[in-house]
This record gives structure tokens, sequence and C-alpha cells, in this order.
């Protein structure tokens, strides 16, 4: 298991790369992990992953892709050369597709002996409610079709999934603890929601299986982004040892 200080995984959902750097360098020895999403990877190319990299930290690479099978390969291999730790993909795009994002990742390293990112896949976004769930066509609740994500995902040996703490406890009962539940929707206060809809805290995303906590704007807002760095970490090191015994 990672120190509890690189369980936390900041978003850097800002628009320019010396927005991004500047949160870099504030946040220090603090964070180790930070999460380029699609506004900063298509606003400032691949230059910030090396920017990142240069401070010794390492990058979750969130572009969720979702396409043919051929077309997720090609770009996996692609990604791969910019060292990414982790690398998402939507669990939408069913097994076929998740498969040939393996065997692209695996296929690399073994080109390159170096080693490939951690795949993880999209189960629903944290903003999806149920209504929201209907209306785009699924007949099942958001809970059951998450977790029959999942247990696909695992069954087809990708490292993990992205899911909201409100299905964090299920996933990891049924896909054992080497598999990786990162969680996005955390929250400093319970009734803090944003567009999110299946929110928690960090000490409640950590007791229920959480591997990684991913916070963006709880930290990127706050008038002191270290000193809420800080509080976080400090949130989560009682409900690290909870889960552990």
């Amino acid at each position: 298991m990672e120190n509890i200080t690189n369980r936390l995984i900041v978003a850097l959902d800002v628009p320019t790369t010396e927005q991004a750097i500047s949160v870099v360098d504030s946040l220090g020895e603090l964070v180790q992990y930070y999460k380029v999403g699609m506004e900063a990877f298509y606003g400032m190319g691949h230059a910030v992953l090396a920017q990142i990299a240069g401070r010794g930290k390492k990058t979750f690479l969130d572009l969720k892709l979702h396409d043919i099978p051929t077309t997720v390969a090609r770009t996996v291999t692609t990604l791969c050369q910019f060292s990414p730790a982790f690398l998402t993909l939507h669990a939408a795009g069913g097994s076929k597709m998740i498969k040939a994002a393996i065997g692209a990742a695996d296929e690399w390293a073994g080109k390159t002996n170096r080693p490939r990112p951690k795949l993880l896949a999209i189960t629903v976004l944290t903003s999806i409610g149920e209504r929201d769930w209907v209306e785009i066509g699924y007949q099942s609740p958001i809970r059951e079709s998450v977790l029959r994500m999942s247990v696909m995902c695992k069954e087809e040996g990708l490292d993990g999934v992205v899911a909201s703490p409100r299905e964090a406890g299920a996933i990891r009962a049924l896909c054992g603890p080497d598999f990786l539940i990162v969680t996005p929707g955390i929250r400093l206060l319970p009734d803090e929601q944003g567009d999110q809809m299946r929110t928690a805290t960090p000490a409640q995303a950590l007791k229920v299986g959480a591997n990684y906590l991913v916070v963006g704007r709880p930290i990127l807002s706050a008038d002191n982004p270290r000193e809420v760095a800080a509080s976080i970490i400090n949130d989560m090191k009682p409900a690290e040892q909870e889960a552990t015994i």
C-alpha cells in the first residue's frame, strides 16, 4: 500500500501550464500524484506531463478513452511514451476494447523495457444520478451497473476502476484486495457536492476501500491550497489505520 501522502491525487483542472505548475510547486512534498484530464491535456499538450515529471511527481492521465478497440490500442501505445502512472478508459467500451488496451500497454512495455501505466476503467461518472442514468437508456440502477462493470474489468485483467465512494466498498468486496479503486467526488464536508452527485469525505472513501482519492476543486479554489491538502491528508490518516485493522 502507498504511503498515506501518496494516496491523494490532485486534479490539475486549470486552463494554463503556468497555473498547473504553480499548483504543483505550491503543494511541494505534500502531494506526489497529479491528475491531468482533458482540459489540461488538450489545452497544454503533453509538455505539461514532462514538467510535472521533472519535479519528481507522477501523473494520473485521465483521458477516458472510449472508441473502437484498434483506435484505443493505438492511442494507448502513443500515450505510454509519456510515462503516466495511471491511464483511464471507459468501461462502457466493453471487454474487447479493454483487452486491446491491455495488450497494447503490455506490448509497449515489452518492447521498451519500461513499466507501463496502470490502466483504470471509468465506471459511471460521479456527476450522474439515477434519473440521468435512466435518461441515457440504462435499466439497471447505477450501483448494479458499476459492480457489473468492475467485475468485467477484473476478469479481463485491468488494474482497477474509477468509481464513486458510494460503490467502492462493494467493489472491494467483489474484486478483492489487489484491485485498485480510485475515487473522485471527494469533498471536505458531507454537504459539499458541486456538480457531483455521489460524493464522500476523504475518511469515508478510505474506510470503504478506496486506494486513491482524486481531489480538485476543494484544493484549487482554496485561499491556501497547501493548507487544505494538508488537512485532507490528516483526515485520511485515521481512516487508513482503521481500514487496515
